[in-house]
């Protein structure tokens, strides 16, 4: 059922999605709540990688655009701690000789300082971006699943892709998500990125979804991982 926040975000990106930019102002008027709870919806929202918030208001994400702030995180992509909480937990799963689907999303880049503590290791992705730093700081061998790069996304999820992972069989997958109910499971925005998961779990022992505090209790339309074929849920708790 949905809650009064819940519409309260819907009517917000439906400004967006018209005007692009928005003063806080003009959002505290179209919903009619107070500028405090516009603030935290703008939290949320931006959690959730739909808008970019702004000083004094909020700008819609261009899925067509590079983000620049995201390519920022990346530059610094050991320096969030709850990512890297994360990843320090997901890696006790890791053992030498293995061989690991990573995903593309910014958390699984946090993974990639502590791989070279690991022999023989032989990891696999869609992310062009994660493939470029494992072969710059790690020693791991490493394989980026073909296809056609979504635009500025530096990811790979065509239906090329998709059936390459046919022809693999992985020890581990380490996946994100864009939201996590512990009931509905693992759920995305993008019908590539969801179908890419389903295959995953059909060629995969064990997968591992790192949820970071953001992404639990959502919701999304394209479904992913139910949560039987979740092995283990990783949060910085």
């Amino acid at each position: 059922m949905a809650t009064a926040k819940d519409d309260r975000k819907k009517k917000i990106m439906v400004y967006l999605n018209k005007n692009k930019f928005a003063s806080l102002g003009e959002l505290v008027e179209f919903v009619h709540y107070s500028s405090a709870t516009v603030k935290r919806d703008l939290i949320e929202l931006e959690n959730e990688e739909q808008i970019r918030r702004t000083r004094g208001g909020a700008i819609l994400i261009d899925a067509e655009k590079v983000d620049a702030v995201y390519l920022t995180k990346v530059e610094n992509y050991v320096n969030d701690e709850e990512k890297r909480s994360i990843a320090e937990k997901t890696i006790t799963y890791i053992e030498d000789y293995m061989t690991i689907f990573i995903d593309s999303s910014s958390t699984a880049l946090h993974l990639i300082p502590y791989l070279n503590r690991f022999h023989g290791l032989r990891v696999v992705t869609n992310s062009v971006l994660t493939a470029t730093l494992l072969s710059e700081h790690t020693n791991v061998e490493v394989t980026v699943i073909g296809g056609t790069v979504t635009k500025k996304k530096f990811t790979v999820n065509s239906v090329t892709a998709i059936n390459q992972l046919n022809i693999y069989q992985f020890d581990l997958a380490l996946l994100s998500c864009r939201g996590f109910d512990e009931d509905k499971g693992a759920s995305e925005i993008s019908e590539g990125e969801a179908i890419l998961k389903q295959c995953l779990k059909e060629c995969t022992d064990k997968i591992i979804l790192m949820v970071l505090q953001s992404k639990k209790n959502k919701v999304y339309f394209y479904k992913s991982l139910l949560p039987d074929n979740i092995y283990r849920v990783i949060e910085n708790l």
